[in-house]
């Protein structure tokens, strides 16, 4: 009864971890810096009740929140830590992973990498994979699309992403306020003040106030549009509402500023611009903001120039045009980083493929080993729908080696595998492979096969049979028994072998060169 208790304790441990992830996908976008602290504690958690499953969702959640604080290498690291964890991903964890890749790939400046990762998520999408990340995963494309220049695929991909959005009104928000950015910076202003005016809708038919990034958007609209005050109202709104931001990224508060200062310039207010530019410098803080600095910098150049400190103005555009050549700098530098972090890990997950890939490989016949034997057919019997196993074991094979050489033996061995991986590969099903379990003991497993194991097995054993030995062994036709065995519920590895054995043990009594079994 204990020990029982304690199951239902762990199963019940594992579902509240795995739910608390789940939660994390509010935090995560509103403050990363907690939800990244959160999920390395459930990590933690998780690895105590050795749930991999839910250390590389842990490692995945920290991983975006990494992102989105801007520690890009430290992403990759994450990313490669739940991929090095040695289980197979779930759709979602898969789609998220490369999404937040794709983030990664386009914070780093190259689009055309970030677009591929995007693709990658896209090809993993499934009814398992919740339709919010499919919408991010989406409107991520549309993004990405709009920069890359191809204007009418990202407005195709837009609309996906709304359709999929559907009644959740906090992505069909995202949506339309990403498309209107988009439509900005192409300067396609009827589309951008539609989107602006679908977010207007949206927020009064709801009841949904728009946070700040969306009011910044629509500010942004009425400055391409020419309506500097109104531009000023709503980029004002933004700012008083930056404490309310559904989605939190750095450069927000000094985002907003700037974007006040260049709606009260517009509308003729320099004195203002001016001391809305100090806040927006202020918000920046000493670290960081580089990017951010630099447009300040700029703008605070026109404004002086407006006002007509000329002095001030030229300082300015010298502070900037320095700040610009060392923000480059930084940047390259911070991607160069970044990327050998990518090169480095992508290096180090080919290299323990190949590793593990060979490990699991018989060196002289290529076929599957017994290591790779027992970890896959013990999952085979949980998920294939039909199973059979054929026992091989070539027949008199010593006296192949002793009449013949051990050189020949390797080679009959090597012809043998060949006719195997043959027979299997016609035979199809996803999970059949062939196996060499040790000497002249080889495997046969058909998994959801068009054939079963016994036909295979007689399939190859003619061919086998029919062979033209002289080259190798003259005056002597290589042949080899089988037993075969069709795996029943309650089967484990070793039932099922025990019985495919016994039935090898019959063929080689009823005379060798015959296949028995089911």
């Amino acid at each position: 009864m204990a020990g029982n208790e304690a199951l239902v304790v762990r199963r019940s441990e594992n579902a509240r971890i795995r739910a608390e992830l789940a939660a994390l996908d509010e935090l995560v976008g509103s403050r990363p810096s907690e939800a990244r602290r959160r999920a390395h504690e459930l990590q933690q958690q998780a690895e105590a009740l050795s749930d991999v499953g839910a250390v590389a969702c842990a490692l995945i959640w920290q991983a975006e929140a990494a992102g989105r604080e801007g520690h890009q290498a430290t992403a990759v690291e994450l990313i490669d830590r739940s991929r090095e964890l040695g289980i197979e991903l779930e759709p979602e964890l898969v789609v998220r992973s490369e999404w937040v890749m794709s983030r990664v790939q386009n914070d780093l400046g190259d689009q055309a990498a970030a677009l591929d990762r995007v693709m990658d998520a896209v090809a993993a999408f499934g009814p398992d994979v919740s339709r919010r990340l499919r919408t991010r995963v989406m409107l991520t494309g549309a993004d990405l699309l709009d920069d890359l220049g191809a204007r009418q695929d990202s407005l195709i991909w837009y609309s996906r992403a709304e359709e999929l959005a559907d009644t959740d009104i906090h992505m069909r928000i995202m949506v339309a306020n990403n498309r209107a950015y988009g439509s900005l910076s192409a300067g396609d202003t009827a589309d951008a003040e539609a989107q602006a005016q679908m977010l207007i809708e949206l927020s009064r038919k709801h009841n949904r106030p728009l946070n700040a990034g969306v009011l910044d958007t629509i500010a942004n609209v009425h400055l391409l549009r020419g309506d500097a005050r109104a531009a000023v109202e709503t980029a004002q709104q933004a700012v008083d509402a930056t404490g309310q931001m559904d989605t939190k990224v750095a450069d927000a508060p000094p985002e907003y500023l700037l974007t006040l200062a260049v709606a009260q310039r517009s509308l003729g207010e320099p004195a203002e611009a001016a001391l809305t530019l100090k806040r927006a410098r202020a918000a920046c803080g000493p670290e960081g903001h580089g990017r951010m600095k630099v447009r300040i910098l700029e703008q605070e150049a026109e404004v002086l120039a407006a006002l007509g400190d000329f002095e001030g103005a030229f300082h300015a555009y010298k502070a900037f045009h320095a700040a610009d050549r060392d923000l480059l700098s930084a940047q390259r530098e911070a991607a160069a980083r970044s990327r050998q972090t990518i090169f480095e890990t992508d290096k180090a997950r080919e290299e323990a493929a190949r590793y593990r890939e060979e490990a699991r490989r018989d060196p002289l016949t290529g076929l599957h080993n017994r290591l790779f034997v027992e970890e896959r057919l013990n999952r085979l019997l949980e998920t294939a729908g039909t199973l059979g196993v054929a026992l091989i074991d070539l027949d008199h094979f010593k006296s192949v080696n002793d009449s013949f050489s051990h050189e020949v033996g390797d080679e009959v061995l090597r012809v043998v595998a060949r006719v195997l991986q043959a027979c299997v590969a016609e035979a199809g099903g996803n999970g059949s492979f062939a196996a060499r379990l040790g000497g002249e003991e080889l495997l046969i497993v058909t998994a959801d096969a068009g054939r079963g194991a016994r036909e295979v097995a007689e399939r190859a054993r003619t061919e086998v049979a029919g062979q033209d030995w002289s080259g190798l062994t003259p005056g002597r036709v290589i042949t080899f028994s089988a037993g075969t065995a069709v795996a029943v519920p309650g089967d484990t590895r070793a039932t099922l072998l025990s019985r495919a054995d016994a039935q090898l043990y019959e063929a080689k009594s009823a005379g060798r060169n015959r296949v028995r079994g089911h």
